[in-house]
């Protein structure tokens, strides 16, 4: 609902809306016999009452000179029999005209609060990402500072035979380096949260991008001798996508397949054509699964499950709200189909 015009003289709306009144009275008064035009007296009430200067006092006199009107016209053209049957009805007219006008105008008034209070919520959340932003941008340098350092020392150590201070350097570089994915991970909220991400879509192979960070998450499947195979009967597809951000959501699903698989199982990357002509591509496991009950929290802020990582690792809860983030901004879909002790199939769909 908005509030009608830009005037801000309120007595000339007033004197417009007699006008319209009067107007609307005649041509009552002319078709009489043939049409009943009693509802358009709402017309010049309904505006007066989107107005935003108006008042409930300018809306009540609105309402009384549009039921005089209404009396006169109809008095000069029907007989009554008695005249409580005229007052009974120029009560009811005044009655149904005033409850229209002032439902209308709290109607605008209410709209204006819940704008008012967006804007302001609004403005809060600008703040909160431009906070956000700043602090984990501050934070990210010293821990990547930390990090180096403590692969450095690792390095040194290993010519020593010291496994209760390699012990705890490994632990405050393992520390360091999950500080650094989360700062990461809210630098991207704040990012996407703030309307700034900047999609450059290019024309480009998308099997080949699958190919490299296929290969790069193998390395961190080796650990717990997890291979990842790729299924596809198209050895190219030309999909305009942002490889950046894409690379996020395709490093993400494949870092909680492994998270989330046993020792020496196996990952799939299935990539096909839809019948819709959409690519889609599926990141299937054998894990533990997630309850169907607890997917629907999956694809928000710091929303976590029940299930566990196979190995201990670390979760922000951010990287699939991100992941669906970019693949809207994309076009394209994002779901996932799991039940308990039988994995998880993450897929998201792109044109």
């Amino acid at each position: 609902m908005i509030a009608i015009g830009k005037l801000e003289n309120r007595l000339f709306v007033i004197f417009f809306s007699f006008i319209l009144i009067i107007a609307i009275g005649i041509i009552d008064y002319y078709t009489a016999n043939e049409l009943t035009l009693t509802i358009f007296y709402l017309i010049p009430i309904s505006l007066h009452a989107l107005y935003k200067r108006t008042t409930k006092t300018s809306i009540i006199i609105n309402s009384v000179f549009a039921s005089c009107v209404w009396t006169v016209v109809v008095f000069i053209d029907k007989v009554y029999s008695t005249s409580f049957y005229a007052i009974w009805n120029a009560l009811i007219v005044l009655a149904f005209f005033l409850i229209t006008g002032l439902l209308l105008f709290y109607l605008k008034e209410k709209y204006k609060e819940i704008s008012e209070l967006n804007a302001h919520l609004l403005r809060l959340n600008e703040e909160k990402n431009k906070f956000i932003g700043i602090a984990a941008h501050d934070l990210r340098s010293p821990f990547s500072t930390i990090y180096s350092f403590s692969d450095l020392l690792l390095t040194d150590l290993a010519t020593i035979n010291n496994p209760d201070i390699s012990r705890k350097i490994g632990f405050i570089k393992e520390i360091s380096k999950n500080a650094i994915v989360l700062l990461e991970n809210l630098l991207n909220v704040s990012t996407i949260e703030s309307g700034k991400i900047n999609i450059v879509p290019q024309m480009q192979n998308y099997v080949i991008f699958i190919k490299k960070n296929m290969y790069l998450n193998q390395i961190l499947a080796d650990k717990k001798e997890i291979s990842i195979k790729l299924e596809t009967n198209e050895q190219e597809i030309i999909l305009n996508f942002d490889e950046h951000y894409l690379s996020e959501v395709i490093n993400n699903l494949l870092s909680n397949a492994i998270k989330f698989s046993y020792q020496k199982s196996e990952i799939l990357i299935r990539v096909t054509k839809t019948e819709i002509n959409r690519i889609k591509t599926e990141i299937i496991d054998k894990g533990k699964g997630i309850p169907p009950e607890e997917q629907i929290k999956l694809f928000k802020y710091f929303q976590k499950t029940s299930t566990t990582p196979t190995a201990g690792e670390k979760s922000t809860g951010l990287g699939l709200a991100i992941a669906k983030k970019i693949v809207l901004e994309h076009g394209g879909q994002i779901g996932v189909t799991s039940s308990v002790d039988n994995g998880s199939n993450f897929y998201y769909e792109l044109y």
